[in-house]
């Protein structure tokens, strides 16, 4: 007897963390995994998975206009209009090879995921009723387009449900990502940790340098500076990493170490879900490594950085989307303020982390939603 098929598309990187939780959790059964990242190059897919092609980087990383018109036009003058012409060819070669679809994204995902002819699941990642309500639009795709809806929290499930579509709530299955060695980074369990988000993009490396001034401003009211870690995506350069600290003031001491004005700083590349149980508070500016901060239970401090992504709208957005978890200011001054009072104040601060656990906490999503793949499969055998 075959195998059953399933692919996963899906449109962002942290859509990608969220498909993997979800892939992984379905690992002992025997099934044929495929995905297709739409944006990007799907490299947080387990390697077992075949990922199709074609898959590619543009300027404005998936961010379309929204990252800016220059940015978008680059896309264009790069091939952007024939890449998705060859992304509609390859999911349109794959009807009658998956037995189910799972779109982990937004509505335009599912749409492109609609040209399979599969029966589809649809895990509604970046769109939140805390944010925004889905528009007739969208609801009407959903409707016609998904079997299985699955919110990325409760809220957004029963406004879905008010809408005729029968929307659950299992969790917040990128939750269910993480993975803890222990890794302490032989830091005293007595010493506060800032631990720093600077994003997965290329504007990370001058939102490092904003994100260092204010903790060290903040050090300054301190008896003593706390640590500081830097939660660095391997993507991104090392070597020009190197050069924006030295060229921002810092001093290198080994590869994985500087320091910057008063702080000790660390650099991980490779225990970011430890970097962040590590953490006293989270600084940062990112999309879903804040929302794993903050499922956690850690209170998390921003600012709008350089670049298109964490933009004072975008931040607006995460602020409704996490709620008290997130102390969103202005400025980094604003922001070094609000950490040195957090810092001094262990209430205040769990009480945001409570906030947080409330929102986004908890693991076992992406097991429920595994669970409900295979009874998807069954059912589709039955009615075969």
């Amino acid at each position: 007897m075959s195998r059953d098929r399933i692919l996963f598309v899906s449109n962002g990187y942290a859509e990608d963390v969220g498909a993997a939780a979800v892939i992984r959790a379905l690992s002992p059964h025997d099934l044929e995994v495929s995905a297709y990242p739409l944006v990007g190059l799907g490299g947080h897919f387990p390697p077992e998975v075949e990922l199709l092609n074609p898959r590619r980087d543009f300027p404005s990383r998936g961010f379309g206009p929204r990252a800016g018109w220059a940015s978008f036009r680059e896309d264009l003058a790069r091939g952007l209009v024939g890449f998705w012409r060859a992304q509609y060819r390859t999911l349109r070669a794959q009807r009658g090879r998956a037995d189910l679809v799972v779109v982990v994204g937004d509505v335009y995902c599912l749409w492109m995921a609609s040209t399979v002819a599969a029966p589809t699941v649809f895990l509604v990642g970046p769109k939140s009723e805390y944010i925004a309500p889905h528009s007739r639009l969208e609801l009407w795709s959903i409707r016609r387009l998904a079997c299985d809806v699955f919110a990325r929290d409760e809220l957004t499930a029963a406004a879905l449900r008010g809408r005729g579509i029968a929307a659950a709530y299992v969790g917040f299955w990128p939750m269910d990502a993480l993975t803890f060695s222990g890794e302490t980074f032989s830091i005293p369990p007595e010493r506060p940790v800032i631990t720093l988000l600077p994003g997965s993009k290329p504007p990370a490396f001058d939102n490092l340098v904003l994100l260092l001034g204010a903790v060290n401003a903040a050090a300054t009211s301190l008896v003593a500076p706390p640590a500081v870690l830097v939660a660095w995506v391997p993507e991104l350069s090392p070597a020009r990493l190197r050069d924006t600290v030295t060229a921002a003031g810092g001093a290198w001491t080994d590869p994985h170490h500087f320091r910057f004005g008063a702080l000790e700083v660390a650099v991980t590349t490779d225990r970011y879900p430890d970097a962040l149980r590590r953490a006293t508070i989270v600084m940062g500016m990112a999309g879903g490594a804040n929302e794993h901060a903050a499922g956690l239970g850690k209170p998390i401090v921003a600012f709008p950085g350089t670049g298109p992504q964490f933009t004072p709208r975008f931040l607006e957005e995460q602020q409704r989307l996490l709620g008290d978890a997130l102390v969103a200011t202005p400025t980094w001054q604003d922001g070094a303020c609000a950490l040195a009072r957090l810092l001094g104040d262990p209430d205040e601060r769990d009480r945001r982390g409570r906030a947080g656990i409330q929102r986004l906490g908890g693991t076992g999503a992406a097991a429920a939603i595994a669970r409900r793949l295979l009874e998807r499969l069954r059912l589709n055998r039955l009615s075969a």
